[in-house]
């Protein structure tokens, strides 16, 4: 190899790392501007931040921009767009967007309700350890929704749920224990 062909190899490798170690931090000024303007309700400011790393496949952006659409916060407000946004970030590993994209299966929010496939977002979310997925996923099980009823899976999801704090998972095992103990 030549000496200019190494030095050119040398430059674009070095480059290269320094956009790889780079990006990651830059990305993540970029999502704190984004969220200092959406707090400030400079929406505008939020979602061109949010955008530009949404495309690139942030998932934190995507979901933001998933709540803008849910909101109405500097977009029209559209269901059907918000969807799109969740079912982005929650493919990849978004724990909030996996809830949300439940949320709308559950519901017929933006997407054509089916619970089987709540209950598939749902789970993914309580295995990373969010208590209102686990709620959800009590819900489904207690009343049948995309699963089998089972009472007992119904409360160990509530308890889980409960244990991270989550006040309605705390009631729908009192209410579950009141008519267990009624039906006696």
């Amino acid at each position: 190899m030549r000496k200019t062909q190494k030095g050119n190899l040398k430059y674009f490798m070095v480059a290269a790392l320094l956009t790889l170690f780079a990006a990651p931090a830059a990305q993540a000024q970029s999502f704190e501007r984004g969220l200092s303007a959406y707090n400030r309700a400079d929406y505008d400011t939020a979602l061109r931040e949010w955008d530009a790393l949404a495309q690139f496949g942030d998932p934190k952006a995507q979901f933001a921009l998933g709540l803008m659409h849910t909101f109405g916060h500097g977009v029209p407000e559209s269901d059907i767009n918000a969807m799109d946004w969740y079912q982005r970030a929650a493919n990849r590993g978004h724990s909030g967007a996996q809830l949300f994209l439940g949320h709308g299966y559950e519901t017929g929010n933006g997407v054509e309700q089916d619970y089987e496939i709540a209950f598939q977002w749902y789970l993914r979310a309580a295995e990373q350890g969010l208590g209102r997925a686990q709620n959800n996923l009590g819900r489904l099980y207690e009343l049948g929704h995309g699963v089998e009823v089972d009472l007992d899976i119904a409360t160990y999801w509530y308890e889980e749920s409960a244990r991270s704090g989550n006040a309605n998972a705390r009631k729908n095992l009192a209410r579950l224990s009141s008519n267990t103990t009624t039906n006696e």
